[in-house]
């Protein structure tokens, strides 16, 4: 029975070890499927007891820190947790431990091994044994460092948007698909206002309107293609009237299956700089005085007017026009009001002219006029009349009335040009001749006139080196006492010869020296040169005589006239009293004021005062008598008719009475016959000077005449 028992109990014992064999198979297996699992698994896994030291892990959490295994096992998880990390990571612990209730999503920094730190983010629950008893911690980490480090540079950038957003006056703004509005942001006082205006709208649904060839179209043609632009331009104008203009710039976003969802971009108001750019823009187009358009806008509009009048076959004219003596009255009066005379005469023309038409102005005192769609050239003869009447309308100008007139040539295509530079050319020429024909007139080209234009050129050319080459003479015409008939005063004149042109007439030479500011070196010349003839003369036993010598408009005006004169006459050791400076009275009534302070400082110097062409001006015996006026000259004009016209005989027998009333010397020009000599003497005039005695000569033959009419009247 012992044997039997025994072998029974043999029995069960070795199936009780091969239960155990086999539970523990079963663990051992059991544990290398977990084994498996956690290391198949990308995410770390780890445990720790209730200490914090670690069981158990994975690869993922040994790759995670950088250790081994071997280093891993055993070691406290405070010892891989940053200081300011390790309260957090308790805290969290603690209450997973407390409450028994897991932990999910929480960031668990930790340090590696090569001293970096790590993000994890995971989960940690309660490990509990067979008794329910707490034994430790179990949890998921997943390595989120760079996905941290990327949200952390996000929020970083977005607070450095917004604070851009907050500094700057731009707008941000987002679009739809359908390209309307759904953000719009700025720290703008208005941007309330604004949003209500744009949310849910399309860039052409608002009020804007938009800049550049194509309109709307091509801007929603632009967004149709997902295309980013810059610097469109769009405007409006604002409750008050103000014009509001932005730039905006955008470009499309799309997702990440590159989906087109809509655009983000920025406007940037620019209303200053863009009435700024139209400021220059007209600027750079207009005259800034009379806000004409200049020389660059004109000639794109004649250009225009050109290729308009070939294609229709008709005509259009350009007027060159010029204000004659308008110098005169910008050096007398002064800039100021030579800049009220060029905007009085800018309305004037503007009013002028049809709508068509444009007038403007070149610079100084040139003015041009096109003629649109003309028919005939009666048509800009009219035109060209009523610039003429505008201009010689007396202008009020520092508290008098002053006059101007105007000097007009006149182009016109196709047959004097078929191009800008040719028609502004050829009437340019014409202006010149109309100067030529005695101002105040106006004047069609023609191949006459471009010829005498070509003629002026040359001599202006040769004008311009005839001073150092010696060119210039003077010659000398006596003037005459009517009572006892000797010799008691003599004019320089200056005469010019060129050995291309030859002698060239004063008339032709001395306007050409106005306009181009010659005079006033020549001038200096004639007086210096007229100076020492005279001390000449008497070092050769002649008597002393008053030499006469003209003063030009330009001269007059001149800063340092007075210096010179003073310089001159110390030179050439010139007696003052026998100087007469000859000056027309247009020159002194023009700038009354002016001409009253000089001529008292050249009369101070002991020079004598004469007016010359007395009577074809404005002036009045009675205006002149406040000036230290000497001499009045009778201007040749009355004088050549005075044998058959009585108007003529009335005018100078009056001159001549109020001279002698003021106590003048009154000289009458331009005598050629015994009856002009004899009316002359029976009215009591002082003086002659004319053909009739002597006409202009050489110094030597002066002299000669001197000393002839010295002998005969000492007989």
């Amino acid at each position: 029975m012992k044997d039997g028992g025994d072998r029974v109990n043999n029995r069960a014992g070795a199936k009780a070890l091969e239960r155990r064999d086999s539970a523990i198979e079963a663990l051992r297996a059991s544990e290398e499927k977990y084994r498996d699992i956690l290391e198949s698994i990308e995410d770390a896994y780890y445990e720790v007891d209730l200490k914090g030291n670690v069981v158990q892990f994975n690869g993922a959490f040994c790759r995670m820190l950088g250790y081994t295994s071997a280093e891993l096992m055993g070691q406290n998880n405070r010892a891989f947790q940053p200081s300011e990390a390790a309260a957090s990571v308790f805290a969290t612990f603690n209450q997973v431990y407390r409450t028994g209730v897991p932990a999910h999503s929480f960031d668990w920094q930790m340090i590696r091994k090569d001293g970096g730190i790590v993000t994890g983010e995971g989960s940690v629950q309660l490990v509990r044994n067979l008794d329910g008893d707490a034994v430790g911690f179990r949890g998921i980490l997943r390595d989120v460092t760079e996905r941290r480090r990327m949200e952390q540079a996000l929020r970083e950038s977005e607070a450095r948007f917004r604070a851009l957003t907050n500094l700057s006056s731009d707008w941000y703004w987002e679009q739809d698909a359908e390209f309307r509005y759904t953000l719009m942001d700025s720290r703008h006082a208005r941007a309330g206002s604004a949003q209500q205006s744009f949310l849910g709208k399309r860039p052409w649904e608002t009020e804007l309107e938009i800049e550049g060839p194509g309109g709307w179209q091509a801007h929603r043609d632009l967004l149709a293609a997902h295309r980013s632009f810059r610097d469109i331009i769009m405007h409006r104008t604002l409750a008050d009237g103000r014009p509001y203009y932005i730039s905006v710039s955008a470009e499309p976003i799309f997702d990440g299956n590159r989906s087109f969802i809509g655009y983000r971009g920025v406007s940037r108001e620019i209303t200053e700089q863009k009435i700024a750019e139209e400021r220059i823009q007209h600027l750079a187009t207009h005259d800034s005085l009379t806000g004409l358009p200049n020389r660059v806008m004109f000639s794109h509009l004649v250009s225009t007017a050109i290729a308009s009048a070939h294609r229709y076959q008709r005509q259009c004219a350009v007027l060159f026009i010029d204000l004659d003596r308008f110098k005169f009255v910008n050096d007398s009066l002064g800039h100021e009001a030579g800049d009220q005379l060029l905007k009085a005469i800018s309305k004037r023309y503007k009013k002028a002219l049809r709508a068509s038409d444009v007038v403007a102005r070149l610079g100084g005192d040139e003015f041009v006029v096109l003629i649109q769609d003309m028919q005939q050239s009666s048509q800009v003869a009219t035109v060209a009349r009523k610039l003429l009447s505008a201009a010689t309308r007396p202008v009020a100008l520092a508290g008098r009335d002053c006059h101007v007139t105007a000097s007009i040539g006149i182009a016109v295509y196709p047959q004097d040009g078929d191009d800008e530079q040719a028609l502004m050319k050829n009437a340019d020429i014409a202006m010149y001749y109309a100067k030529d024909e005695g101002k105040n007139n106006y004047q069609f080209y023609s191949s006459d006139i471009r010829a005498q234009s070509l003629e002026r050129l040359a001599l202006e050319t040769n004008l311009r080196r005839a001073l150092e080459r010696n060119e210039f003479t003077l010659h000398y015409q006596a003037k005459r006492e009517l009572g006892n008939g000797r010799i008691t005063g003599v004019e320089a004149l200056l005469r010019w010869d060129n050995p291309e042109l030859g002698p060239v007439s004063p008339a032709r030479f001395i306007p050409i020296t106005e306009d181009t500011g010659l005079i006033v070196k020549i001038g200096k010349w004639v007086l210096r040169t007229a100076c020492k003839q005279n001390v000449a003369w008497q070092r050769m036993g002649l008597p002393p005589i008053c030499m006469a010598v003209n003063l030009s408009a330009r001269q007059f005006v001149d800063e340092r006239l007075v210096q010179d004169i003073a310089a001159i006459l110390k030179e050439t050791g010139m007696a003052p009293h026998l100087l007469e400076l000859e000056i027309t009275e247009g020159t002194v009534i023009q700038n009354a004021e002016h001409a009253l302070t000089l001529l008292g400082e050249i009369k101070a110097m002991g020079v004598r005062l004469a007016i010359d062409d007395f009577g074809t001006g404005y002036s009045s015996l009675g205006q002149l008598k406040n000036f230290p006026i000497d001499t009045l000259k009778v201007d040749r004009s009355f004088i050549r008719d005075l044998a058959s016209n009585a108007e003529d005989k009335a005018l100078t027998e009056a001159i001549i009475a109020m001279g002698k009333t003021l106590q003048l010397t009154v000289v009458a020009e331009g005598v050629e016959t015994a009856e002009q000599e004899n009316f002359l003497r029976e009215h009591a005039c002082d003086e002659m000077q004319g053909y009739l005695f002597s006409k202009p000569v050489p110094a030597g033959e002066f002299a000669a005449l001197m000393s002839t009419h010295l002998h005969a009247s000492r007989k």
